[in-house]
Parts: C-alpha cells; structure tokens; sequence
C-alpha cells in the first residue's frame, strides 16, 4: 500500500497538462479612443448685398440636403436692376449691330493676317528648297553648300530680326495695354460722375453737362485706346507667328543629291508648289490689307455705352438677383457650427454667414502609440462605438509625423510620440453627434486556418519566443516563431505542428525533467482510473 501510494505521488509529481496544438481563425486588433470630426465642411458667403430676411436656424441645428437656410429681402437690388434695364433698352440694337460688325471684321482680319504670316514661312522655306535643287542639278555641289550656310546664316539674322521685332512691338503693346487700363479707369470715374449728376440734375443742370461732356471725352478716348492696343496686340501676335513659322521650317537640302532626273522631278514639283503658295499668299494679302470694316464714330458712341451698361450693371445685377431669389441651402446633411448673421440685418457680398459641417461624411481622429501604429494600416476596417450606437470604418489616412504628448483620451498615446489617424465612417446616421469621444477597435491583421495556441501558452525569453513541449516524456524548450495576436491566440508561424502536444504551464518543473503529460479532458478518467488501482492494492494488502 506504501509503495502504491508513493509511486502514485511520484506520478502525480511529474504530470503536467498540455494541450494539443490545432488550427483556427485569429485577428489581431488595436483599440483607442478618438475624437468625432466632420470630414467635410463649408464656410457660407453671402452672393448678395441684401437684408436678411430669414435665417431660421441655430448653431448646433441639424439640418438636410436642400433645405432653405437664409432668404433675402431684394427690393433695393430689384429697383437698382429696373434702372439699368431701362438705361440698356434705349441703346441695345445699335449695340448689338456695333459688336456683332465689329467682331466679325477683326476675326476675319486677324485670320487673313495669321494666314498670310504662315503662307510666307511656307513660301520662303519653298523658294529654299527650290534653289537648292537647282543648285544640286547644276553641279554646284560645293556651291550648293555655300548657299545653304548662307542660308542658314540668312535664316538666323531673319530669326534675330523678328526676334528684336517681337521684343519691340510688345513692348508697345504693353504701353498700348497700360493707355487702355488707365482709360477704364478714367471713363468708370467720368461714368460716376455722371450719373452723380444726373441724380442731382434738377438743382444742378450745368454740373450734368459738365459730367456728359467728360463721360463723352472719356468713352471716345476709352474707344481710341482700346483699337490701339488691340492693333498692337495683333501686330505683336502676326510677328511672333513669323517667328514661329520661321523657327520651325528645316534650312537647306537634308538628302544627297540621288540622280539628275530624281532632282528634275523634285523641282518640278516643289516649283508647282511654290507657285500655288504664293497664289495663296497674294490672295490672304489682299484680305489682310483690306477694309478692316471699322465703325462710325456714331457707332463706337454706341458701342462704348452700351458695352459698360450692359456689363456693369445689367448683367451683373441681373445674376445677382437670381443668385438672391434663390436664397441658401443645404449642400449636405450636417450641422451648423457656426452663426454670424440675424434676421433683418443688412449683409454684403462675399460677407461669411455660417459654417456647415458635413454628417454624411464623418470621421473619427485617434492616436496611436508607437506600441500599435505600425500594425494599423490605410484601408483596414474598425468598429466604432458612441453614444450607444456601433459603426463601421475604414482607416482613411495615417500621419506620417509623429506628435509628442498628443491630446486625446489614449493615454498610452497621450504619455509618449504617438501618430494621428482618421478612421472614415462608413455608415453614419443621424444619432451621430461631433465633437464627442468614440472608442475605435481596427482590425489591424487576420489569419484564417492556420496553427494557433493559447496565448499563455507563449513565452518571451531574452533568445526570443518559446513554448515547453514534451519530448520523450523530458521537459523541452522549443523556439518558435508568432504571427498575429489577439488576446487569446497566437499564430504559430513555424515551430511547431498540428496535433503536437505543448504545455502551456511547466509548473516547477525545468528543462529535462521528466513528466507525464495529460490532457485537461482526460483528467477524470485518469483519476478514476487511479482510484481504482488504490483500491485494489489495498485489498491485497488486506488479503496479506
């Protein structure tokens, strides 16, 4: 009975527990806490100068797609608008016909002026090639070669000419443009003035003829700086287009004169060509040194008038009005973060009303620590949890700047560098409120079917990890390599394989102690087991 009792303490001090290694699913997560934050929002202008005359809204509202934020009362605006159509009305036909006449001549002036600058690089590049052929047929070989040095040389000083020519005709198109820009400004004032007059007419009748005969000096003078400019431009563009011409045709012969009678057909060929581009030629020059089709000077009177009119108040105030019935909506759905108008009060244009931030797209900024950043990656999906509610989310953008002691309720995150990041959700609602903490679980890594243990079956030692198995009934150390991590298993990359036995819990024993392992299932049928072996070797011991 002794003997069966120690050797039953002997059994029982070598045995162990261990668990047979399978296959299985793990995911590894990383868990932090963020901020809610719009991933779009607009700042609201106002398009008008107007009364606001509703604006029934707080900040903090929540608002739809579409709804009506703000109207205007557009009276003063609308009056202003009745003004300037009727001032339009008086001289729209005469302006029509000015503008119409006028862009027609300059398009077909300004087109036979570009044609015949191409034509003439064409027809100078083809009298080249014409002389160069000739030379070729004669002989002149070294001639020939001369010539097209010359040529070249010729080509070059022509190029250098245009070039001074170009430089010099846009330096007076810049002092053409300067006379013209300091003509708008003299007329806008001579317009000013004169309609100031014109308010006070009836006390000061002189002062409008005074005003009327300046706005008249003034459009005239508008008039004759702006046809010098635009003959200034053009002449300026007609020389850079020879320029260009010019610098884009090949000088010279390319190939090696091939055989006299292939030389004959080449210049055959190439002197019909030349004699239909300077037909060509002749015939753009007779268009561009043509009438240009310029206007009276009743019709410029027209033009300048109706011109400033038609854009500086009629148009504009006409677009302004539309922009004003329309009032302001909702682009999205959101929320308004901030108010800077009421009712009834007088706002101008470019004047910023609100804020509106976007809850259809909405974000959730984290930090993470240097423990867990390099897990997270663009792209993975998180879980969202605020105010009772669960979303979804997918990790949008990583800083690449790490902050130290960044704000936040991660204290890990807060309490050493740490990296930013936006978790995108992606499937708001309106129960979601911004600016409130959010607590964000991504899913950092996944590995389906794979080998797998219980995590406090895996040690850390200072040569790396490890696991105790049991090899020929001796306590063993055996290396081996993790995957991903959760909480409660690990991925076994290698060391060990499916079905072996590893013990996650050595007890007191050391490496190459001998053990018996059991499994946690087995253990009470071996105690069942071992009493009933007591129990017969008591009764032996009796029958003794």
């Amino acid at each position: 009975n002794n003997a069966a009792k120690a050797g039953k303490q002997l059994a029982e001090a070598m045995q162990v527990e261990g668990i047979t290694v399978e296959t299985g699913d793990v995911e590894e997560t990383v868990e932090t806490n963020g901020t809610v934050i719009s991933g779009e929002q607009k700042m609201i202008f106002s398009p008008v100068n107007a009364t606001v005359e509703t604006a029934d809204f707080e900040v903090g509202s929540l608002v739809k797609a579409g709804t009506q934020l703000v109207t205007f009362n557009l009276k003063d605006l609308e009056e202003q608008n009745q003004k300037a159509e009727l001032t339009v009305r008086s001289n729209e036909l005469g302006y029509q016909d000015s503008v119409s006449q006028a862009n027609k001549a300059a398009s077909r002036l300004a087109d036979a002026k570009n044609k015949a600058a191409q034509l003439q690089a064409q027809v100078s590049a083809k009298e080249q090639e014409v002389q160069n052929l000739t030379n070729a047929i004669a002989g002149a070989a070294s001639a020939q070669e001369e010539s097209r040095k010359q040529e070249e040389q010729k080509a070059k000083e022509q190029i250098s000419s245009l070039e001074q020519q170009v430089k010099s005709a846009n330096k007076e198109m810049d002092a053409a443009k300067k006379a013209y820009d300091k003509a708008v400004t003299e007329q806008q004032t001579a317009q000013v003035n004169f309609d100031a007059a014109a308010a006070a007419a009836q006390d000061n009748p002189q002062a409008l003829d005074t005003a009327r005969e300046k706005l008249n000096k003034a459009n005239k003078s508008l008039t004759d700086a702006k046809s010098a400019y635009e003959a200034k431009q053009q002449a300026a563009d007609s020389l850079q287009q020879q320029l260009s011409a010019l610098q884009g045709t090949p000088q010279g012969l390319t190939e090696e004169v091939t055989g006299e009678s292939d030389l004959q057909q080449k210049l055959q060929t190439a002197q019909s060509e030349l004699a239909e581009l300077k037909a060509n030629l002749e015939s753009q020059k007779a268009v561009a040194e043509g009438d240009s089709g310029a206007m009276s000077s009743a019709a410029r009177e027209q033009m300048q008038t109706n011109t400033n009119l038609a854009e500086l108040e009629s148009k504009s105030l006409e677009e302004l009005i539309a922009e004003g019935k329309k009032g302001i909506s909702a682009e999205f759905d959101g929320v308004i973060s901030d108010k800077q108008i009421v009712e009834g009060a007088m706002v101008t244009q470019g004047m910023q009303l609100f804020t509106l931030q976007s809850i259809e797209d909405v974000n959730v900024e984290v930090t993470l620590s240097k423990n867990v950043y390099a897990k997270v990656k663009e792209g993975q999906k998180a879980e969202i949890s605020l105010a009772g509610e669960t979303y979804q989310g997918t990790v949008e953008r990583i800083s690449r700047i790490a902050t130290s002691g960044a704000a936040g309720t991660n204290q890990a995150a807060v309490a050493s560098a740490s990296i930013m990041a936006t978790i995108h959700i992606d499937n708001p609602d309106e129960n979601i409120f911004l600016g409130v903490d959010a607590k964000v679980t991504i899913q950092a890594a996944e590995a389906n079917d794979v080998i797998i243990l219980p995590t406090e079956a895996v040690n850390i030692g200072k040569d790396g990890t490890f696991c105790w198995v049991s090899k020929d009934g001796v306590l063993t150390k055996r290396s081996i390599t993790t995957g991903v991590t959760s909480d409660e298993y690990a991925e076994i990359t290698q060391g060990v394989d499916e079905g072996e036995v590893v013990i996650p819990d050595p007890g007191n024993h050391e490496e190459g102690d001998a053990i018996t392992v059991e499994s946690a299932l087995d253990d009470a049928a071996e105690s069942a087991s071992d009493d009933a072996a007591e129990s017969a070797s008591d009764d032996a011991a009796e029958s003794e």
